[in-house]
């Protein structure tokens, strides 16, 4: 074994987690402070005090950390990458599956099991639906994937279905019936047919802990439990753990509170807040040394973080010496916001930052429509992380393709597109619609045009000749009228086939501000082609340099030198649907979790209104500005009236209308 200087290697409060006495520790590991260094080290002192690896199990989320850290580990044992280590590490799942094809038959599990992966279990889903809802059309019944994430969130939140439709689908209760039969039927088929989908897993571990015979010995394995990012469990992980450790009760817990983000996952974060209360004598740790950022970013996310009540104090304190107060602007519009971060941007790249330093963080993927646009203007390339461009994704681009069969009729692309969101017309039924098509001199001669199908395909061609009907009808009213009409009716589409159905509203909403700056079709269209043209040079150009454009959630764990914070108004962050106190404090988490992305430059910015086709809608800086100190900031000209200038903020500032121009201005 290697010799290791575990004083020497860690900092005064690492070194404390490492070399704590057996019981109950829970750390509490602020953003940036090496809690991945405490966990390890903590693996390596237990082994260099004598107890066996096999002895020690850690557990942790993702398949990313738990190699990571099994590395670490091997390596401060000074043992070879391609060396086995008895050391129990891995997530949840991956351990889960392990125990149980060794100990399932004590809960009546056959050891050959199959894990059902999710286009498995969807697919399963798929059969049972067709058969249980076979009188129902297309457009009035929820999707697999509905079915399945309500399915998937009653297990892992341990509610009944009712319970878990409500929260995740209010809109779909008045099938609750359904809901209940299909959610029935999947268990049913499952048992039958001897396979596990990946709820089952944690299912099936909990039920071996809770067994006379297997849960003694399981409890008997491990003498170390280790868990990371414990903020992140939810109700079956957090009762796994005390089941595995509630006798011998050695167990270190590490996670941070102020970064519990994913409660609409089921994750709880009243596990990491009563821990102390599940393991009696728990000692409490704290990580608060951040290694990443300047002690301007740090004030800043502490001010935030100290407005939450249901916490565990923290005070992030720096390393990294000081350097530039955090900038807060505000803009005009949305358009001036999309420019002001994109001079910055092109500030810091011409200052030496490297684009894979920069990202632009926001708290819904909607948020990046007009910033894709001015980036693209400019020659920027970004990557889009964790999910597609705007223009790329599958709902804006259908409904587009309505707006393209209006400006061109024989648009063959769009047609075939338009024709698929419709029960009934598969490919051959959409060839033939074409054809026919093609036989037209004019978009009026459509309006005026039938044709005989199949039943079904006859049923589904009429609502789209409807639609079209009415779209040429009121082609002369402008742009925004012509995108009101097909979203509208785009609603049900929406509504039966994505889970995130509302964000994805909110990307249309989003379409139809931009789109009210146009008073062509035949010009937005061309803007619309220009977008796809960029992507699609993006794609080719995959291995250049690109700064990142994110989501909050999907920058959890990352860092970047220079940080933007987008869209910070009151109708954005927090969220509109979040109203409750509680998500109104995982909201607060998610803003401190983006400030913490930075280490060296940190802008957050809004708009002072929306503008829109029915006019310009005032805005407000978000709460989460109001409730710290301005002078935590470096304020454009705007920012400090706007933000701070009467308890009303930006209403009042938008009300006078004192920076508000013409909207012919905008």
């Amino acid at each position: 074994m290697a010799q290791l200087n575990f004083q020497k290697d860690l900092n005064k409060e690492q070194y404390e987690v490492v070399t704590a006495s057996g019981g109950p520790h829970l750390v509490l590991a602020g953003a940036g402070s090496g809690k991945t260094r405490a966990l390890t080290y903590r693996a390596a002192w237990l082994i260099a005090q004598g107890v066996a690896p096999e002895k020690i199990l850690l557990l942790t989320f993702t398949n990313k950390a738990a190699n990571e850290m099994m590395e670490r580990v091997k390596k401060l044992l000074g043992l070879k990458s391609d060396a086995k280590l008895s050391l129990w590490g891995g997530t949840f799942h991956s351990l889960a599956n392990r125990l149980l094809k060794i100990y399932g038959q004590h809960i009546g599990l056959d050891k050959g099991f199959t894990i059902l992966d999710s286009d498995d279990s969807q697919a399963l889903l798929k059969m049972i639906i067709k058969d249980m809802l076979a009188g129902f059309p297309d457009k009035t019944k929820p999707s697999p994937a509905l079915f399945k994430e309500t399915i998937s969130y009653s297990a892992n939140s341990q509610t009944d279905i009712e319970s878990a439709l409500e929260y995740k689908f209010p809109e779909w209760l008045p099938m609750l019936e359904y809901f209940e039969k299909v959610a029935a039927e999947y268990k049913k088929r499952k048992e039958l047919s001897n396979v596990l989908d990946f709820d089952d897993l944690l299912l099936s571990w909990l039920k071996l802990t809770r067994h006379p015979e297997a849960g003694k010995i399981l409890a008997a394995k491990w003498q170390h439990i280790l868990v990371d990012e414990y903020q992140d469990t939810n109700s079956i992980q957090a009762e796994i753990i005390f089941n595995l450790a509630k006798e011998h009760k050695n167990i270190v817990a590490v996670g941070d509170d102020a970064q519990s983000i994913y409660s609409f996952r089921a994750a709880d974060i009243k596990n990491i807040l009563q821990f102390p209360e599940k393991f009696v004598a728990c000692r409490l740790h704290k990580l608060e040394t951040n290694y990443r950022s300047t002690p301007e970013i740090l004030a800043l996310a502490n001010s935030v973080i100290a407005a939450n009540k249901e916490q565990f104090p923290k005070k992030l304190k720096a390393v990294v010496t000081a350097l530039a107060e955090p900038e807060l602007a505000a803009m005009l519009s949305q358009h001036q916001e999309a420019s002001y971060v994109a001079d910055r941007i092109e500030n810091f790249l011409d200052s030496g930052l490297a684009p894979t330093s920069i990202a632009v963080l926001f708290r819904a993927a909607s948020h990046s429509q007009l910033l894709e646009m001015e980036l693209n203007k400019r020659g920027i390339s970004y990557e889009m992380r964790g999910g597609l461009k705007f223009f790329e994704r599958a709902h804006v681009k259908d409904v587009l393709a309505y707006l393209k069969i209006i400006g061109n009729f024989r648009d063959e692309v769009s047609w075939l597109r338009v024709s698929s969101l419709y029960e009934g017309i598969g490919p051959i039924s959409a060839q033939l619609i074409y054809q026919r098509i093609m036989t037209l001199d004019s978009l009026q001669q459509l309006a005026e045009f039938d044709l005989s199908l199949s039943s079904k395909a006859a049923s589904s061609w009429r609502k789209i000749h409807e639609l079209l009907t009415d779209l040429i009808k009121h082609k002369d009213q402008g742009l925004a009228r012509l995108l009101n009409i097909i979203i509208e009716n785009y609603q049900e589409h929406l509504l039966a086939n994505y889970t995130d159905y509302r964000y994805r509203q909110d990307d249309l909403e989003q379409l139809a501000i931009f789109a009210a700056d146009y008073q062509s079709l035949e010009l937005f269209l061309n803007e619309m082609s220009l977008q796809e043209s960029y992507s699609a040079t993006d794609r080719r150009q995959s291995d250049k340099e690109a700064i990142v454009l994110s989501t909050v959630h999907q920058a959890k764990g990352l860092e970047w030198e220079a940080v933007f914070v987008i869209n910070l108004t009151d109708q954005a962050f927090p969220h509109p649907f979040c109203v409750r106190p509680e998500e109104k404090e995982e909201e607060r988490r998610l803003f401190y979790v983006a400030i913490t992305r930075a280490a060296r430059f940190l802008c957050l910015s809004y708009a002072l209104a929306n503008f829109r086709h029915d006019g310009y809608k005032p805005l407000k800086a978000s709460p989460f500005l109001l409730d710290v100190d301005s002078k935590l900031f470096k304020h454009n000209e705007l920012s400090r009236s706007a933000t701070y200038a009467s308890e009303d903020g930006v209403q009042y500032v938008a009300e006078e209308g004192s920076f508000l121009p013409d909207v012919s201005d905008w």
